[in-house]
């Protein structure tokens, strides 16, 4: 396990994106700084990092005040070009308060999630000569997300079709390349590297031409004022960059690997791997294979693809496919056996279940942002213990899950 150092009081925080990710509907009642605060939430809360912080229950700093690096790196060329972004004392302040909140929680989780990722995209800047705070970019489009994808933009780089094929990262049999982190990032570097031979020596007007096209940012004055969104996304990746670069924080590039070793591939057996007899034989659930594999689209994947792009999940998931019992088969018209479709026990049936151990359910569908914790709070009297002991809950909920909460009345 990685030694846990300190995080640092910087007067950088993030007030981000959320403006390239987020419906306007939704943006309506939220600061952008908000906005992003709660995608960082939401992303903690899928499986990888669920099962990171089963195996590393100590991963928050729990110290008050984060310290600074004895050794500050000096701002890299990006930096340098943003540094009159950092004049919005607002934007900036608004920032701050998102990042600080809760003992630095957002910044942790950002910590974590660069440690998987961070090393290898940092590498590849560097042998690009690009400057390394374009690394942070992830953070904000996606929040190191994979499965990322809004508005025909997928993957952790936010990479929408056009640009994915002028890279070649295809979208076929059942592949899409945009959401397979080690292409995409090759991707990323490759799309920066071309703007940067259009606009040298301008490094944020490659990245505006990155997020908003060649031909906008050829017109953008490159100074603040023209245009308010995109002050917005610059002061953001401004305050993200300095502020993950400053702080004396933990590593966690080792903790990630230990956790990659103890998961599994799936097995292959016979021309290919089926995703809804996976999903029909209780292996993994829809929503859950796809946060883990998300670049695999479609219901088959060869075997070939498998072990190229690698179909490791988590060992409580993978341990079930030798303990998964034989479903009945039945016969098809055309003469094929398949698998019959598990059944769910009906409503009345689980609440008889439940009454036998004197607690009545309201069943409750956790969605995206749900934990035990908020569910808790829409059942007054209800605990995340309660919840946890009654549902037989170990280690996290997954999306689409059925929760038996107390009916207390």
């Amino acid at each position: 396990m990685s030694s846990k150092a300190h995080f640092l009081p910087l007067f950088i925080c993030i007030n981000v994106i959320a403006l390239v990710m987020i419906p306007s509907a939704e943006c309506s009642a939220q600061s952008l700084a908000e906005q992003w605060s709660s995608r960082v939430q939401q992303r903690s809360e899928l499986l990888d990092f669920r099962e990171f912080e089963r195996a590393n229950p100590d991963w928050k700093v729990q110290e008050s005040k984060p310290s600074l690096k004895a050794a500050v790196p000096a701002l890299d060329e990006l930096e340098t070009a943003l540094l009159p972004w950092g004049e919005n004392k607002p934007a900036i302040d608004q920032t701050m308060q998102v990042l600080f909140e809760n003992n630095y929680h957002c910044a942790q989780i950002i910590g974590v999630l660069h440690g998987r990722y961070g090393g290898f995209i940092e590498r590849e800047l560097e042998a690009a000569s690009l400057p390394s705070s374009f690394q942070w970019v992830a953070g904000l489009i996606s929040v190191f997300n994979a499965a990322h994808e809004e508005k025909g933009a997928a993957g952790i780089w936010g990479i929408n079709s056009d640009l994915g094929q002028a890279h070649g990262l295809i979208q076929a049999n059942g592949i899409d390349q945009r959401k397979l982190v080690v292409e995409s990032t090759r991707a990323f570097v490759r799309e920066l590297e071309r703007l940067e031979r259009r606009f040298p020596n301008d490094a944020h007007r490659v990245l505006v031409a990155y997020w908003k096209g060649m031909a906008y940012a050829t017109r953008w004055t490159g100074k603040p004022g023209y245009d308010k969104s995109i002050d917005e996304q610059l002061t953001l990746l401004k305050v993200l960059s300095r502020f993950m670069v400053n702080i004396e924080r933990p590593s966690f590039d080792l903790d990630w690997v230990e956790q990659a070793q103890t998961w599994q591939p799936l097995p292959c057996e016979g021309e290919g791997i089926n995703r809804s007899q996976l999903i029909a034989e209780g292996v993994i659930n829809g929503p859950a294979l796809s946060e883990l594999l998300p670049w695999w689209t479609s219901d088959f994947l060869s075997c070939a693809d498998a072990q190229k792009y690698g179909t490791s999940i988590p060992r409580p998931h993978a341990e079930q496919l030798e303990l998964a019992p034989e479903l009945p088969k039945t016969d098809t018209p055309s003469g094929e056996t398949v698998h019959a479709e598990p059944s769910l026990p009906s409503v009345a049936v689980i609440e008889e279940s439940a009454s036998i151990a004197a607690v009545r359910c309201i069943l409750h569908t956790v969605k995206k942002g749900d934990t035990l914790w908020n569910i808790a709070q829409r059942y007054p009297g209800t605990t995340p213990e309660d919840l946890a002991e009654i549902n037989e809950i170990s280690d996290y909920i997954r999306i689409g899950q059925t929760l038996c909460v107390p009916d207390l009345k």
